[in-house]
């Protein structure tokens, strides 16, 4: 089942492909999977006809309407898009117990007090991956440039250049989407 988050300048559309799993193991394609499942959230959100590109960068377009946002995520059968009317980010993850033992690869100093709180961990990962799409991949240190500064009940606050910026978040099934706007 496809579930939609509506907010001001984007809307949010995600779901779980509950066969995914078969369906690699069966010899589908994944790169095919993956953009089934993601023409599938675009079609719900009305967007099914228009084709997308890629920028230099790496941040998807579509040809037909560039005043569009648009930022895609899969992980393991979870599939997530976000469409605004201004620049988008999101990620959605997986709970990886290994990510802990990885930390010091994305995690900061300024982060540090979220060290042992694995769920924490994962919001940190998503939040800097979903950022770093809003910003088309133009932050040389992701790692440094952004940090974590507090986890809310359903919103995450980061700092950027002594900015702070406000992204939503929700837990499910031991899965993190995270998302601007």
């Amino acid at each position: 089942m496809i579930s939609i988050i509506n907010n001001p300048n984007s809307t949010i559309a995600y779901f779980r492909q509950e066969d995914y799993d078969q369906m690699i193991a069966g010899g589908i394609n994944k790169r095919a999977v993956e953009k089934g499942g993601i023409q599938r959230l675009l079609q719900e959100l009305g967007y099914g006809e228009l084709e997308i590109a890629y920028k230099e960068t790496g941040q998807p377009y579509f040809i037909q309407d560039p005043e569009l946002f648009l930022s895609i995520s899969h992980a393991k059968g979870w599939f997530a898009v976000s469409v605004g009317s201004k620049p988008v980010g999101i990620d959605i993850q997986t709970f990886s117990s290994r990510l802990k033992q990885g930390q010091d690869y994305f995690r900061n100093e300024r982060e540090g007090s979220f060290s042992e709180d694995e769920n924490a961990l994962h919001l940190i990962w998503g939040a800097k991956e979903a950022f770093y799409k809003l910003k088309e991949g133009q932050i040389p240190d992701l790692k440094e440039e952004v940090s974590m500064m507090e986890i809310l009940e359903s919103t995450l606050i980061i700092d950027f250049e002594s900015n702070k910026y406000r992204l939503g978040y929700a837990i499910l099934e031991n899965v993190f989407l995270v998302f601007t706007g």
